[in-house]
């Protein structure tokens, strides 16, 4: 897990200032014609550990931005998210957390589960490093592949709604798999940090389609989530 400790506070670094900290950010925006002119400002977006086709963006607004529909710019080019740049390396110390806020509840709630999660305003961050990937999967691909899963007794998976995907559903996955999987087109994959419910992104509220059990993080492995995803497309890879 990436450890980076605020010299200010001597607290430790998780979440999105983490992965800030860590590594490089790239700048993207809608491409024109996505959205109007406003909802094309420039996120920052941590740089995937993995550049391979279908690696999606998580921005530190907690936008969702997937690969075809996004452009690199420029430093100093357009609008910048003001959201991305208050977060942008922004460090939430773990302890203290408002407990007035919904994200609050939730980070505390996310916490005694034991989950490596930080909060921030409303915003809750799941820290993904080193092994956990998102999976951004269409929803009718994954219901067929939970069945799948069901059967060959992997953990049952927590499913999230992402405003900025609502026809898909973000799933877990552990074990990251250290090389290039193809996916099936539409499948997109993320690594870094994740917003959690009940996390407020410009475009929309997080919200569990299936909500997680109570307890440690239990997780299929990414490569059987993998599997399961090709043979629900009859197309099975050794």
């Amino acid at each position: 897990m990436i450890d980076h400790s605020d010299a200010a506070t001597g607290h430790r670094a998780r979440g999105p200032a983490a992965v800030a900290r860590a590594r490089p950010v790239v700048l993207l925006r809608y491409r024109p014609g996505i959205g109007g002119r406003t909802a094309r400002v420039v996120h920052l977006v941590p740089q995937p550990l993995a550049h391979q086709p279908g690696t999606a963006g998580v921005a530190f607004c907690g936008a969702l931005l997937r690969p075809e529909l996004v452009e690199t710019v420029s430093p100093g080019q357009g609008a910048r998210c003001i959201l991305c740049t208050i977060n942008h390396g922004a460090v939430a110390p773990a302890g203290r957390i408002s407990r007035k806020t919904n994200a609050g509840t939730a980070a505390g709630r996310y916490r005694a589960w034991g989950w490596p999660v930080t909060s921030r305003g409303h915003q809750v961050w799941l820290d993904l490093e080193p092994t956990t990937v998102a999976l951004t999967i269409p929803a009718p691909l994954v219901t067929e592949a939970t069945k799948l899963l069901h059967q060959w007794r992997c953990p049952p998976p927590a499913l999230m709604i992402h405003p900025d995907a609502p026809e898909h559903r973000v799933m877990l996955a552990t074990e990251r798999h250290s090389r290039a999987l193809l996916y099936p087109r539409g499948v997109h994959r993320s690594t870094g940090a994740l917003p959690l419910p009940p996390t407020t992104t410009p475009h929309g509220t997080l919200i569990w389609a299936l909500p997680p059990q109570a307890g440690p993080l239990q997780l299929c492995r990414e490569f059987d989530v993998f599997a399961a995803l090709r043979t629900v497309l009859r197309d099975p890879l050794a």
